[in-house]
């Protein structure tokens, strides 16, 4: 099985084209969504223009390991120096949230005050008609390409680092 490079749906290893996002899968490797961590870099490297897809809710994970799974991935990041994670959290099965997404908030409120994270975003406020989602496409272009399936999207969270 593969992982799509835009949506972090697993899709079976034939195919080109994401069944839940239209994006178009090419043939390199994407190591964000791999869990292997990047080479070590300092700490105070400029942020760049990446962005990685880190899906939390992949084989239905209690609360405490996915949050502490989007931990590793955000100091995974850090060290990259990637500037944007999307995150893949689903928004519940009975369509009024999960319990990831009701906690990420609270989570990511904590981050943002100790300085780990800049500012996020809920997929549910995304949208190129309002001015953090400008804010957003404007500095990461790549966003662009993902309008698309991201906007007004309640099962991501964009976070900016």
């Amino acid at each position: 099985m593969n992982i799509c490079r835009i949506c972090g749906n697993e899709l079976p290893d034939n195919l080109t084209e994401c069944p839940y996002c239209g994006s178009r899968q090419g043939d390199e490797p994407d190591n964000h969504n791999t869990g292997i961590p990047g080479r070590a870099e300092p700490q105070h490297k400029v942020r760049n223009q990446e962005i990685s897809t880190v899906n939390i809710e992949a084989g239905m994970p209690a609360v405490a390991q996915a949050l502490a799974l989007l931990d590793i991935k955000i100091s995974e990041a850090h060290l990259r120096g990637t500037g944007l994670i999307r995150v893949i959290h689903g928004w519940g099965s009975t369509g009024t949230g999960g319990r990831i997404k009701a906690a990420l908030p609270q989570h990511l409120n904590d981050l943002k005050q100790r300085k780990i994270i800049l500012d996020y975003l809920p997929g549910s406020q995304y949208s190129d008609t309002i001015p953090r989602g400008r804010h957003l496409l404007s500095k990461f272009p790549d966003l662009k390409t993902t309008i698309r399936p991201d906007r007004r999207n309640p099962g991501i969270t964009l976070i900016e680092l």
